[in-house]
């Protein structure tokens, strides 16, 4: 039941950094037209495309974190024993829990204190952009929980009975 709910999770977060990331390529691709083609600009594509930036560093790295296809330096760790990589998986987990609260915490500071400031050229506040930080800070949380929940049954990523999270 659980494993559901949280690959439903991650392909929600998959499909919404691919559609931010689309939605930031199309503006500025249309920003490029426009200024080439008809010597149009449109100023408040800057701020719409940091929105959009921002959210799609956010949600694709949540995503990264959650399917473990983030890049690794993994020379050390490829000649250790399977037990022995195990146990460092769960601490740099359990590390990386202690980051997740971090980015919460301080991704919500830096929220409240943009949500004061906005764009230039839209009467819309940064903060809704910053608000990826605390948003995917909890997500990673999550799924973070939820990996260390595998660990603590006995189960990791090289586990054949895994989820898409521990593929």
């Amino acid at each position: 039941m659980i494993e559901k709910i949280i690959n439903k999770l991650l392909r929600v977060v998959q499909f919404l950094a691919g559609v931010f990331f689309t939605t930031l390529f199309l503006a500025h691709m249309l920003r490029i037209l426009l200024r080439n083609l008809i010597g149009i600009t449109w100023f408040w594509i800057d701020g719409f495309s940091r929105l959009t930036f921002i959210w799609t560093i956010f949600l694709g790295a949540t995503a990264l974190y959650a399917t473990e296809d983030h890049l690794v330096m993994d020379f050390f760790v490829a000649k250790m024993k399977p037990a022995a990589k195990k146990r460092l998986d769960f601490g740099i987990n359990l590390a990386f829990l202690f980051l997740a609260l971090v980015i919460v915490v301080y991704g919500f500071l830096v929220f409240k204190v943009r949500m004061r400031i906005p764009y230039t050229h839209w009467n819309v506040p940064t903060g809704y952009a910053y608000l990826a930080a605390p948003v995917c800070g909890i997500l990673m949380l999550i799924f973070c929980v939820y990996k260390l929940w595998l660990y603590s049954r006995g189960r990791d990523r090289d586990s054949s009975q895994g989820t898409e999270l521990e593929k």
